[in-house]
């Protein structure tokens, strides 16, 4: 394994130390597992030093079906479970619950396990003790059609009990520039100075015991370890996945709709209830991959400015108003605040006369960049080499659009200030209930 901080000591070791202070220095503990490489390994490692150490308390674990479960996911997540109800408190939560959803241009969420759509639902509900649904939770937070992210909080503060409380994330700093980010984040507040460590609620601190490791890591510790996998990792593999591609997600969230089209080659019966679940999951899995910056072609007689402004036309009146808006947020924030460009990508707006303006040098990278404002947004910036996709340009709105990404993460935005404000609006009314 890769050496991360002296000669005797790698990112196993280094694990390790962090899952033993997490256990020295919080009264509650708890994991979200997934079933995906990551959190597989954070829970044979977590559970391994449980065994080893004899750890008295139990480790809470909780699972979020989304349905749309690969049965080689769930066999797996059943199958470590149960060998290990004596060291667990699991709670497999099967409840209606609002994710997102960048398949469709009618809906930016969908509902899973909804009583109301039980003929539709992808798979029957497990019924194993540890399974909790609406019918049986002990959730006093919950409520029908919540968002999801809403509901991650609200458990981690339920778990404590009004105690310390930490919970355990698989996520790795390599596999992202916003886990970097996230991970590397100066601003946010952390737990007895680890980095590792970010305060998420009043008494939940997220944790991030296995943020260093590489992709190598986690397969070089389930060999050596002998560790139970999810064995779907193999069927990627056999479909000619790369294995830094290979992801374990909900169906329809952006991140796996690259994916999506595995679903009717490994789980046919899956996929089929999978396209009449959501509209539009059979055009992502068959054009999902093609939706990048370089791949799409202007149909003939539009610029990248009269093809947006069709696309908005043709869409439904909220998706319609929702791209609308932030699409002017984005303009607006180039135009007065811009982002930090390397000295290649400026060299090249000067030289395709591109008109900007200088504005500082951002934070990030040290303050070495140079941050740029641009009023008024090119139609492409195809002439780039690198960071196509990064500059603002009419095409960059064009793609998020085709991406059906309705929170717009493409264009790297926050949410708006009505967004914003609705959420909170919802949690109040219903904070009491």
């Amino acid at each position: 394994m890769i050496k991360h901080y002296d000669k005797n000591t790698n990112v196993y070791e280094a694990a390790l130390k962090r899952i033993e202070f997490i256990f020295d220095n919080f009264a509650r503990v708890y994991l979200s597992f997934s079933g995906g490489k990551d959190s597989g390994v954070m829970l044979n490692l977590t559970i391994d030093y449980m065994r080893k150490n004899k750890i008295k308390t139990k480790l809470g674990v909780m699972i979020m079906d989304n349905e749309t479960n690969y049965q080689e996911s769930l066999d797996f997540m059943h199958h470590i479970l149960q060998k290990n109800l004596d060291i667990l408190d699991v709670y497999w939560l099967c409840l209606p619950l609002s994710l997102p959803c960048s398949v469709s241009s009618y809906r930016s969420e969908w509902q899973c396990w909804l009583k109301e759509e039980e003929s539709q639902w992808v798979r029957a509900m497990p019924n194993n003790d540890y399974v909790v649904n609406e019918d049986n939770h002990p959730f006093d937070f919950f409520r029908p059609r919540m968002l999801d992210k809403e509901f991650y909080d609200s458990f981690g503060e339920w778990y404590s009990k009004g105690k310390s409380c930490a919970s355990m994330i698989g996520i790795r700093a390599d596999e992202s520039l916003n886990r970097l980010r996230a991970i590397m984040n100066k601003d946010k507040e952390i737990f007895k100075g680890k980095m590792w460590t970010k305060k998420n609620t009043d008494h939940t601190y997220n944790v991030y015991p296995i943020y260093d490791w590489k992709t190598s890591d986690i397969w070089t510790a389930n060999a050596k370890f002998q560790w139970e996998y999810n064995k779907l990792y193999d069927l990627f593999y056999m479909a000619g996945v790369p294995i830094g591609s290979m992801r374990v997600a909900s169906a329809f969230m952006s991140e796996s709709k690259s994916s999506l089209n595995l679903y009717r080659v490994i789980d046919p019966q899956c996929w089929a209830r999978l396209c009449s679940r959501v509209g539009g999951a059979n055009f992502s899995a068959t054009y999902g991959k093609q939706l990048n910056y370089n791949s799409f072609s202007l149909p003939k007689g539009h610029t990248w400015k009269s093809f947006v402004k069709f696309l908005i036309d043709t869409l439904p009146e909220e998706t319609s108003k929702n791209f609308k808006e932030r699409i002017v947020q984005s303009i607006k924030y180039w135009g007065r605040v811009g982002r930090g460009l390397s000295d290649e990508v400026i060299q090249s707006l000067k030289a395709n006369s591109v008109k900007f303006y200088y504005n500082g040098t951002t934070p990030h990278g040290g303050n070495s960049l140079q941050r740029i404002r641009i009023r008024h947004p090119p139609d492409n910036m195809d002439f780039l080499k690198t960071e196509k996709g990064s500059v603002t340009s009419w095409k960059r709105f064009g793609i998020t659009i085709l991406k059906n990404d309705h929170t717009c993460k493409y264009l790297g935005l926050a949410p708006t200030k009505r967004q914003a404000e609705r959420q909170k609006t919802i949690q109040k009314k219903y904070s009491k209930i």
